[in-house]
């Protein structure tokens, strides 16, 4: 299996704004336009955050291993370190608008970027958004700004995408279930602290030590956002990180194993196997 590298903006191309790009994807996946060290139809990782809006037609897109139909007026937000594939030979239109870290951080508001990261937050939920309107909009204005020659170009085409994003963020959001301000912060700091150590450790009492809160209340934290316990959420993480790891890098099962933190390649396979019911080579050869 080839290695398959994290994707970034294209590096041979001359950027109108640094750190945003946005593409008509009936032009981008062709044989002429294709990107030379990765195919758009095999599982990738982004470092980077994307939005996939579907204009016509239909297509199954992956995200994380998991296939979403998307339909005419549909909107897929895909966050930075997610894997993702495209549909071969599907017939449909769209666009998609790619942004750096680096930019939502230079032009964004810190209280809006606050919101947009609980949309993109995938271990509360990840689901398609229908709102043709907004799409429309969106993607007529991205247009118009892109073709003027405003001194003020980043900045609005940041303005347009917060507008669209909060948007987004409040059609996604259930108003019937009210989340705990509290509860939520200490569950950003705990998925950010896991995203960080997972390779470390998987106790959970030592993540609610270093958020200083006790156990027990970091697992009624998790219960609540996430409707799962501290462990299960540290080993659907670990897990995840596997099969991307095992997707995504040529790495050796013994390798993956211990870039994990797992001291015995075989202790690996047994956890594998037991939330999967899978092999990791079974998992890597289902996907190849």
């Amino acid at each position: 299996m080839k290695k398959i590298p994290e994707i970034t903006f294209w590096k041979d191309k001359e950027l109108q704004i640094k750190g945003f790009q946005f593409y008509i994807l009936e032009e981008l996946i062709t044989d002429e336009l294709n990107p030379s060290d990765h195919s758009p139809y095999l599982p990738h990782r982004l470092n980077f955050y994307a939005i996939l809006i579907i204009t016509e037609g239909e297509v199954n897109h992956v995200v994380d291993f998991k296939v979403y139909n998307l339909r005419e007026g549909d909107v897929m937000v895909i966050s930075k370190g997610q894997i993702h594939a495209f549909e071969k030979d599907a017939d449909y239109k769209g666009y998609l608008v790619v942004f750096s870290e680096a930019f939502m951080q230079k032009y964004m508001a810190q209280a809006s970027i606050a919101r947009i990261n609980h949309l993109y937050n995938y271990f509360l939920r990840q689901e398609k958004i229908n709102n043709p309107d907004y799409n429309q909009t969106l993607f007529n204005k991205l247009k118009e700004e892109l073709n003027s020659n405003s001194s003020s170009q980043a900045n609005i085409i940041a303005a347009l995408l917060t507008v669209y994003l909060l948007k987004l963020n409040d059609e996604n959001t259930h108003p019937e279930k009210t989340v705990d301000s509290k509860y939520l912060e200490y569950f950003n700091q705990f998925k950010f602290l896991v995203e960080k150590n997972y390779s470390k450790t998987r106790d959970a009492k030592v993540y609610a030590s270093d958020i200083a809160i006790s156990y027990k209340h970091l697992n009624e934290v998790c219960k609540e956002i996430v409707k799962t316990t501290t462990k299960s959420f540290i080993d659907s993480y670990v897990i995840l990180e596997a099969k991307r790891m095992l997707v995504s890098t040529s790495l050796s099962v013994k390798e993956v194993a211990f870039a994990l933190g797992f001291d015995e390649p075989t202790n690996f396979l047994k956890y594998f196997k037991k939330h999967t019911s899978l092999t990791p080579l079974e998992f890597r050869n289902v996907l190849a």
